[in-house]
């Protein structure tokens, strides 16, 4: 089957675009739960409108139900995958474990796509999101290709990938940063971009500030059109298109691209050049642009870190600067041999190579070297720029890169082009005596077939011929079809040309009707019984990142600890000497991310026999180690029952609560789950901000691209990145060579720990970073005092205070 284009439409303007320039297919939010809640949207209740002219145009429209839901919205829930059932989408994209669930047991017919979001990064992952339901899995960004073919051949569900449009430096669906500074969860839609602003690293507590690249975890973006053709050979089933907070021209100039980019790789015609096509998607938004992750990893290339906003395309680096004629010793001129064509009024960018600073505006005059005034310059040619009376050039302009910023023909170029349609191949066959019989089928292989209520009859003057038909059947001006091949096999026979008409309209309906599924159930579905669990024991565990904390935590009295070391190959060593030493359990914790190849750690993680495991990966769910209790961490989003339930089903002894909870709701949560006892809460813990495949530490400590030539700078370097406030933030690198950014205050939960002892929480949870071991030890002590009520919440945060220890209640914070 032929890949299929899929295309943001976060308004009305952005869905015309799509459909004119040929989406396959268009996805879209309505008011609630949708990860782009500042776009325009769409409503539940137009939603049966909104499906019939997207199928009236030969598409299809999938619904983005893709955040994280709260016990209290999930009636709310399911009155929206009910309508949506009712109104004919296509899917609904779903991150929630539980809402995909509900969805399930309320419309089983209706189609789920998992959502990045839900951070399926290997086959295990994307088998589990098929165990929930889904149809489609859309992986994560941070996938190449080598990997997601490894994916392909593991399974046959559908997989889709974005091929253009803005990286998150983050992994989708583990991004904490928004939620923990001030409570607008990007896994609810409402992501604050704080890995646009600038940041300073801190080397081993030193400042070493990188004026030419203050941007650091702000990632170029997505543009993969030359991949195509190794996408669909790697069986990719849609190529994705993010942007539902961009406009028409921008929606229209990708489709058109994408839709080129798919004709060529299939060994069609594209309609232009798909140079031109890429100018004119760059040109309408581009922060910069590369192939990101698809391409291989590369920490030198994905983020530049000159620029966090649209900069269009680059044209080429200023060569000379002159005093402008008119106004000597103030306005300066720049020369440039632009890349692309440049014309009077165009918006043009000059950035700093040396500090990031800008200037921008539009161009007010050119000038060849003769001096002669131009409306235009082609691409290569030399010319003088003057970008008008108050923009005054400084002395080092030479150090400066020109951009075109924006231009006013980008959308007149894309909408005056005439509307996609899709190619049909048609068999007309008939005898007299019989009827006429027209066969047609789509590009995506959608048959229909129409039989004429007239008998053919014998010629009595000119006979149907290919020619007649074609010119009947071929008039399909205001449909979404053209006719591509027609075969025609008749007898000499005639038929009325208003019979053809008709045949043509019938054919038509019949096929955009294919297109449309159909009426679907809606089931009765009563998800309120939790399942039977074991609770595991009452305890209070500590994440250890050094053998040093785990020796004091255990000394202090904590019942077991999490080994989470950067190396791997002293984990066996500390598990031994640990267990021998305390007898206490003793767990691990595979990596937050896992990806094809990754399964190796998990071997070793598993030869070391521990006695718990804190699983932070859908993958994990489906291996079956013999011995340890697995516990769910907060990296898989539980935030309402039916996840919790799902969780627990899938053999987990505990789960941790997400931390998109405040602390209401938490204690919902916890005590509307009907599974209190199988619940492990953090209760202090510096929240991970940004979970990232990107490395800052090769990035800017090396030249190096990958692992395997970075030089490894995170072993022999403390890192921290300083942000506009001056609050410094650790990075940390794991054993998969990933970066986490924390908070550098720890958040802590002890004012939530009197109500959900008495809701049924039995298991705690300490996480620590870069605490001394008398750091760990007064933790462990204060929070253990904490837990048998000797000691009241306020007064465990002031004597942590007293200590250097201070603590915020950070995501926990009511607003």
């Amino acid at each position: 089957m032929t890949p299929e284009i899929l295309a943001p439409a976060g308004s009305h303007e952005a869905l015309k675009a799509a459909l004119q320039a040929g989406a396959d297919a268009v996805y879209f939010g309505i008011e609630q739960h949708n990860a782009r809640a500042r776009a325009e949207n769409f409503t539940a209740q137009g939603l049966p409108d909104l499906l019939a002219d997207i199928h009236d145009r030969g598409a299809r429209g999938y619904l983005t139900l893709n955040t994280l839901v709260f016990d209290r919205e999930l009636d709310e829930v399911r009155t929206i995958v009910e309508r949506a059932a009712r109104a004919g989408v296509d899917a609904i994209i779903v991150q929630d474990l539980g809402l995909a669930r509900l969805a399930r047991g309320v419309a089983p017919e209706l189609p789920i796509h998992a959502s990045t979001q839900m951070t399926c990064t290997d086959a295990d992952s994307v088998a589990f999101a098929r165990e929930l339901g889904a149809k489609r899995v859309v992986l994560a960004r941070e996938l190449g290709v080598e990997e997601i073919r490894t994916i392909r051949a593991a399974t046959d569900v559908e997989l889709e990938v974005f091929v253009h449009g803005a990286l998150c430096v983050s992994y989708s669906g583990q991004c904490l940063t928004s939620e923990a500074i001030g409570g607008r969860s990007a896994n609810r839609g409402s992501c604050a971009q704080a890995c646009r602003l600038p940041y300073t690293l801190v080397v081993d507590g030193e400042r070493r500030p990188a004026p030419e690249r203050p941007y650091l975890l702000s990632p170029q973006d997505l543009e993969a059109s030359a991949l195509v053709p190794a996408l669909v050979e790697a069986g990719v089933t849609s190529f994705k298109i993010e942007g539902r907070l961009k406009g028409p021209d921008y929606v229209a100039a990708t489709v058109r691209l994408y839709r080129d980019a798919l004709a060529r790789a299939l060994g069609g015609a594209p309609t232009r050049t798909l140079e031109t096509r890429r100018e004119l998607a760059l040109q309408a938004y581009s922060r910069g642009s590369g192939s990101g992750f698809l391409g291989g990893t590369d920490h030198q290339r994905l983020v530049e870190g000159h620029s966090c906003a649209h900069r269009g395309i680059e044209l080429g680096d200023v060569l000379a600067t002159r005093p402008h004629r008119r106004r000597a010793g103030v306005m300066r001129d720049f020369r440039l041999r632009p890349r692309h064509a440049l014309r009077r009024g165009d918006g043009v960018l000059l950035l700093s190579k040396t500090d990031a600073s800008e200037i921008g505006g539009y161009v007010w005059a050119l000038e060849d070297e003769d001096g002669e005034a131009i409306e235009a310059c082609p691409p290569g040619a030399s010319v003088w720029v003057w970008l008008g009376p108050d923009r005054i050039l400084p002395s080092n302009v030479t150090d400066y890169r020109t951009f075109r910023s924006g231009s006013v023909h980008v959308h007149r170029e894309i909408t005056q082009e005439p509307a996609y349609r899709r190619a049909l191949d048609m068999r007309v066959t008939g005898i007299v005596g019989g009827p006429l019989t027209i066969e047609a089928r789509d590009e995506r292989g959608n048959a229909v077939r129409v039989e004429s209520s007239i008998m053919l009859c014998h010629a009595h003057s000119t006979a149907l011929d290919r020619v007649q038909v074609e010119a009947k059947l071929g008039r399909l001006g205001d449909t979404p079809f053209e006719l591509r091949h027609l075969a025609c096999e008749l007898d000499d026979a005639m038929l009325p040309p208003s019979e053809l008409n008709r045949l043509r309209r019938a054919l038509v309906a019949a096929l955009l009707a294919a297109r449309r599924p159909g009426e679907r159930r809606i089931a009765a579905f009563d998800p309120a019984s939790p399942p039977e669990i074991s609770p595991p024991p009452a305890v209070l565990f500590v994440l250890a990142r050094n053998v040093e904390q785990a020796h004091a935590a255990l000394q202090a009295g904590a019942d077991g600890i999490y080994l989470d070391f950067l190396e791997l190959t002293g984990t066996g060593t500390a598990i031994r000497e640990l267990r021998s030493r305390f007898g206490q359990s003793i767990g691990v914790c595979p990596p937050r991310i896992r990806k094809p190849g990754d399964e190796k750690i998990e071997r070793y993680l598993e030869r070391l026999e521990p006695d718990t495991v804190l699983v932070r990966t859908l993958g994990l769910l489906r291996q079956r180690w013999t011995g340890p209790l697995f516990i769910g961490d907060f990296s898989l989003n539980a935030t309402n029952r039916l996840t919790a339930h799902e969780l627990l089903a899938h053999g987990l002894a505990a789960i941790t609560p997400a931390h998109d909870l405040d602390a209401d709701q938490l204690l919902r949560f916890v005590g509307n789950s009907g599974v209190a006892a199988a619940m492990e809460v953090v209760v202090h813990h510096p929240m991970p901000f940004f979970h990232m495949e990107h490395c800052v530490f090769a990035a800017m400590l090396s030249q190096g691209s990958d692992f395997r030539t970075c030089g490894r700078p995170c072993e022999r370097h403390t890192v921290d990145l300083e942000d506009r406030t001056g609050a410094r933030h650790p990075l940390e690198a794991d054993v998969g060579c990933r970066n986490t950014l924390f908070r550098g205050a720890s958040q802590s939960a002890a004012a939530c720990v009197p109500a959900l002892k008495e809701a049924g929480v039995r298991r705690f949870r300490i996480e620590c970073l870069r605490e001394t071991a008398s750091e760990v030890e007064r933790l462990v002590t204060s929070y253990r005092a904490l837990l048998r009520d000797e000691l009241r919440p306020r007064t465990l945060q002031q004597e942590l205070a007293r200590h250097g220890l201070r603590t915020v209640r950070g995501s926990l914070q009511v607003l």
